[in-house]
């Protein structure tokens, strides 16, 4: 600022991380998933905050329609690409991606846009998302495998006449309770 043509201040201005940024990207590293920082901003700027956050791949000065060719080109390279974002230009990103998140603060269009919306705005329920989908996929794998192996199992015996009737109308419901049982034990995953 100057007053009378002379300098009397000068002020500085600088983004402040989210306070549970640092704990999600280390989270995010510990559990072996990559991390690039898309970002709008001035190089300088994205490459520092990259840095507090422990360094990462910047991709910066990305201009809000481009963003979704930035994530169609990671999705080319053979990468499984998940954004958050919580603004209107995000939203072609959050669609294009694997698995958009979007922040419930964010505006309208990039709620809409996202797969997955924090309501209560936290950063650590991006790997609690990733845990709980790599823990669905688990489960889908067992039960297929469980409903194949009783399939492989009963219906020779039954086409041998080796088990009865009864026996096999009551193992097949109970086949059938095993894989929801099953199933059921994702909801007590992240009970907290």
């Amino acid at each position: 600022m100057a007053c009378a043509g002379r300098h009397v201040a000068i002020f500085g201005l600088a983004d402040q991380l989210r306070a549970d940024a640092q704990q999600m990207v280390d989270a995010l590293r510990e559990a072996g998933i990559g991390m690039t920082l898309l970002s709008g901003d001035r190089r300088p700027v994205a490459e520092a905050i990259a840095m507090q956050l422990g360094g990462m791949e910047v991709i910066a000065e990305v201009m809000p329609q481009d963003k979704d060719r930035v994530i169609q080109g990671l999705q080319q390279r053979g990468e499984i690409v998940a954004m958050v974002g919580d603004g209107v230009n995000d939203a072609p990103a959050l669609i294009r991606s694997n698995v958009g998140i979007a922040l419930g603060s964010g505006t309208d269009v990039s709620i809409d846009s996202a797969d997955i919306v924090l309501m209560h705005n936290e950063l650590s329920k991006v790997l609690q998302a990733a845990q709980l989908s790599r823990r669905t996929l688990l489960t889908i794998k067992q039960n297929i495998g469980l409903s194949f192996a009783y399939n492989l199992i009963m219906v020779p015996l039954a086409m041998m006449a080796k088990v009865s009737p009864l026996v096999a109308a009551i193992t097949m419901p109970i086949s059938s309770l095993i894989v929801i049982g099953n199933a059921a034990r994702i909801r007590t995953m992240f009970r907290k």
